[in-house]
């Protein structure tokens, strides 16, 4: 349950013991009210009967006493009287000239109805018994009088319920409003957005939790940022000491090379003997072979244009050679016409991106068209690679664009491929370039 439907279940279980036991005490009180009414009814019940038949003694003697004061009499509110005639064995009854209530349900009149009890009265005449008045209680009307005011009670009870729930549950929700943007928020700093703030609370007792949210998210920005950071840092440190290596690669194995590669040539060409000749090109064989490993870690390890042309250019050299070398397949790059020059850590990643995803085509996808496309925007740069093949299959999660995906995350972007039977796309997203 929530915790509103919590609080208004405790005002409904408050509010129906509160009635209980105020029914409980009207019970009680109007149970003694009732049995009081009833015996001061049947009191002067009996004191009407007996004046009343001193008044007609002189006026109506002998046996037409008993009717006589059965006309004189009137039911009373509380009492019922009943008349025995000596002489003729009649009952006789006074009339009620009082208006009888609806009687009040069987249930309640047995909870409040007192110990039933009658009063017997001879109606003596000069010595002789003319008949026999028996008073009886008769709660009925008082009953029914408890049970209108009850029920008046109950109504007003309901409705002061009623309005208690409501504006309990009016007052929390007011208060717990708050809760849905706090959670927003926190939804938004679980999904990355650290710009999402809480701001201002009025309820005082949520006000602290609003600014320890900020404090959270402010703090998380700020980690985010010195994590962005340090990530590119190391990204860029990575390069560095790659291109440090290229270049001692490039200026100390590449002329060493060509020297051994000179002086192989002059043995072999001066030599006489058909065996040091062979010798000769031995070496110079292998210094082909030094030559061709030492160009393809020069490139695994930097592409040396990068950096040195436009990124544009380089890109473009990098497709114009897969379609001079794969002519089978059509190739198209697709650039903005004034494409801005990244920062050599994305430039590199652009570049090793197209590189990976291509040769990966190469290998599995057997396609017969490839489109690539880089974009930059306010929010970074996008590149997209697609091809109409039969998908990368395993080898989607290969080395290659395994490196690729943790290169893309540590600096701050995102990488997907999607593959299938009619091609695959990889797309690659890259935060806007660092200062």
């Amino acid at each position: 349950m929530t915790l509103t439907a919590r609080i208004l279940s405790l005002v409904l279980v408050v509010q129906l013991v509160l009635a209980g036991a105020v029914g409980a005490i009207l019970a009680r009180n109007a149970r003694g009210a009732v049995a009081a009414e009833v015996d001061g009814s049947i009191q002067a019940t009996r004191a009407l009967v007996l004046a009343s038949v001193a008044t007609l003694i002189d006026s109506a003697p002998g046996p037409t006493l008993v009717p006589a004061l059965a006309e004189r009499l009137v039911q009373p509110r509380h009492a019922w009287i009943t008349l025995y005639d000596m002489q003729t064995g009649r009952t006789l009854a006074p009339v009620s000239r009082i208006p009888r209530r609806d009687p009040a349900p069987a249930w309640f009149a047995r909870r409040l109805a007192p110990v039933a009890h009658a009063s017997e009265l001879p109606i003596v005449e000069s010595g002789n018994i003319r008949g026999l008045a028996v008073i009886a209680a008769d709660p009925t009307a008082e009953i029914a009088e408890i049970w209108d005011d009850a029920r008046a009670l109950a109504l007003v009870m309901a409705l002061a319920a009623v309005a208690q729930v409501a504006l309990t549950a009016a007052v929390l929700g007011g208060g717990l409003r708050p809760l849905g943007r706090l959670r927003a928020v926190l939804g938004r700093l679980a999904r990355g957005d650290l710009a999402a703030r809480a701001g201002r609370v009025a309820v005082p007792d949520l006000a602290p939790l609003a600014a320890d949210i900020d404090r959270l998210a402010a703090a998380l920005a700020v980690a985010q940022a010195d994590r962005a950071r340090l990530s590119r840092q190391m990204v860029g440190r990575g390069d560095q000491e790659r291109k440090a290596i290229a270049r001692d690669l490039h200026d100390e194995y590449g002329p060493n090379l060509f020297a051994l590669r000179v002086e192989a040539s002059a043995i072999r060409d001066a030599a006489a003997e058909p065996a040091l000749r062979g010798h000769a090109e031995n070496i110079l064989a292998i210094a082909d072979d030094i030559r061709r490993v030492n160009t393809a870690l020069l490139s695994g390890l930097r592409p040396m244009a990068v950096g040195q042309l436009p990124l544009a250019a380089v890109l473009s050299d990098m497709f114009d050679d897969l379609a001079a070398r794969h002519d089978q397949i059509d190739w198209t790059l697709d650039l903005p016409p004034a494409l801005p020059e990244p920062d050599e850590a994305t430039a590199l990643t652009i570049y090793r991106i197209l590189q990976e995803g291509t040769t990966n085509v190469l290998r599995h996808a057997g396609a017969s068209a490839v489109t690539a496309r880089v974009d930059h925007g306010p929010d970074g740069w996008t590149v997209r690679l697609a091809d109409d093949g039969r998908g990368l299959g395993a080898a989607a999660e290969g080395n290659g664009l395994s490196g690729m995906r943790e290169r893309v995350a540590l600096l701050g972007g995102t990488f997907a491929v999607q593959s299938g039977p009619a091609g695959a796309t990889l797309t690659a997203t890259l935060p806007a370039d660092a200062p």
